[in-house]
C-alpha cells in the first residue's frame, strides 16, 4: 500500500480515508495549550498537490450526493490550509468562485475605502486568530439564495465554524436583509468533540485520533 509521507521527522500517524487508495503518513506534535500542552496529528495540506486532488475529489462525490443541484449555493473556506483543497472540489464541481475568510486584513482589500467585516476566532490547531471577509466575499455571500456550504481540512472543536456563523450574521447586517444560512460542512477529517453541536450536519470522510493531553 502506498503510503504518503517521509518528509518529516518524529513520531507519525498513519491515517487511513475510505476511496483514497493509500494512506497518508502525518507527523504528531506537540503545541501550546493554555497552561498545558496538546498533542496532535498535524495534519497539514499547504503545498499538498496530490492529496489536494484526491482529497477533492471525494469531497466533490460527496457534496454531489448530499446537494444534487448546486445552483444558489456559494462555498466558502478559510484561506489558510483548505484553500487548495476548495479549489480542486471547485474545480470537480466546475464551481466558477468561492468565498475565502482570510486570516488578515490584506493591503488588497483597501479596509478604508470598501466594505470589510473582521470577527475573532480560535481553533485547536491554530489557537487565536481573526477572520475577515472583503468586498468581494460579502458580494459573494449576500447573492447565495440557497446558503453557504462551507469547506474545512479539519473540524475540531468547531471554533472555526463559529466564526464563520458571526462572520455570516455580520454580513447579513451589512446587507440590512437575513441571509440563508450554512447548509453544510465537507471536510476531510474529524478531530475530537464539537464544542457545540451546529444546527447543520458536518460530512467527514474519516476521523483523526483524539488530541491528548500531555
Amino acid at each position: 500500500m502506498d503510503v504518503l509521507g517521509g518528509l518529516e521527522s518524529g513520531d507519525k500517524y498513519r491515517l487511513t480515508v475510505p476511496g483514497l487508495g493509500y494512506d497518508i503518513e502525518i507527523p504528531y506534535v506537540v503545541l501550546p495549550s493554555g497552561d498545558r500542552s496538546i498533542r496532535i496529528a498535524s495534519f497539514n495540506l499547504v503545498g499538498q498537490t496530490r492529496l489536494n486532488r484526491d482529497l477533492g475529489r471525494l469531497l466533490a462525490a460527496r457534496i454531489r450526493d448530499v446537494f444534487e443541484d448546486l445552483k444558489g449555493l456559494v462555498f466558502l473556506t478559510a484561506v489558510e490550509k483548505a484553500l487548495m483543497l476548495v479549489q480542486s472540489i471547485a474545480q470537480e464541481l466546475e464551481v466558477e468562485a468561492v468565498a475565502v475568510a482570510y486570516n488578515r486584513v490584506k493591503p488588497h482589500m483597501e479596509a478604508d475605502r470598501r466594505p470589510l467585516i473582521q470577527v475573532g476566532s480560535s481553533s485547536v490547531t491554530s489557537g487565536s486568530k481573526f477572520m475577515a471577509l472583503y468586498e468581494r466575499d460579502i458580494h459573494l455571500i449576500a447573492r447565495a439564495p440557497r446558503g453557504i456550504v462551507v469547506v474545512d481540512d479539519v473540524v475540531s472543536t468547531g471554533g472555526t465554524l463559529l466564526a464563520l456563523e458571526d462572520l455570516l450574521e455580520e454580513v447579513a447586517a451589512h446587507c440590512g436583509h437575513p441571509l440563508p444560512s450554512i447548509q453544510g460542512v465537507f471536510c476531510v477529517a474529524q478531530e475530537g468533540e464539537l464544542q457545540t453541536l451546529p444546527a447543520y450536519p458536518v460530512h467527514a470522510l474519516t476521523r483523526l485520533p483524539h488530541p491528548e493531553f500531555v
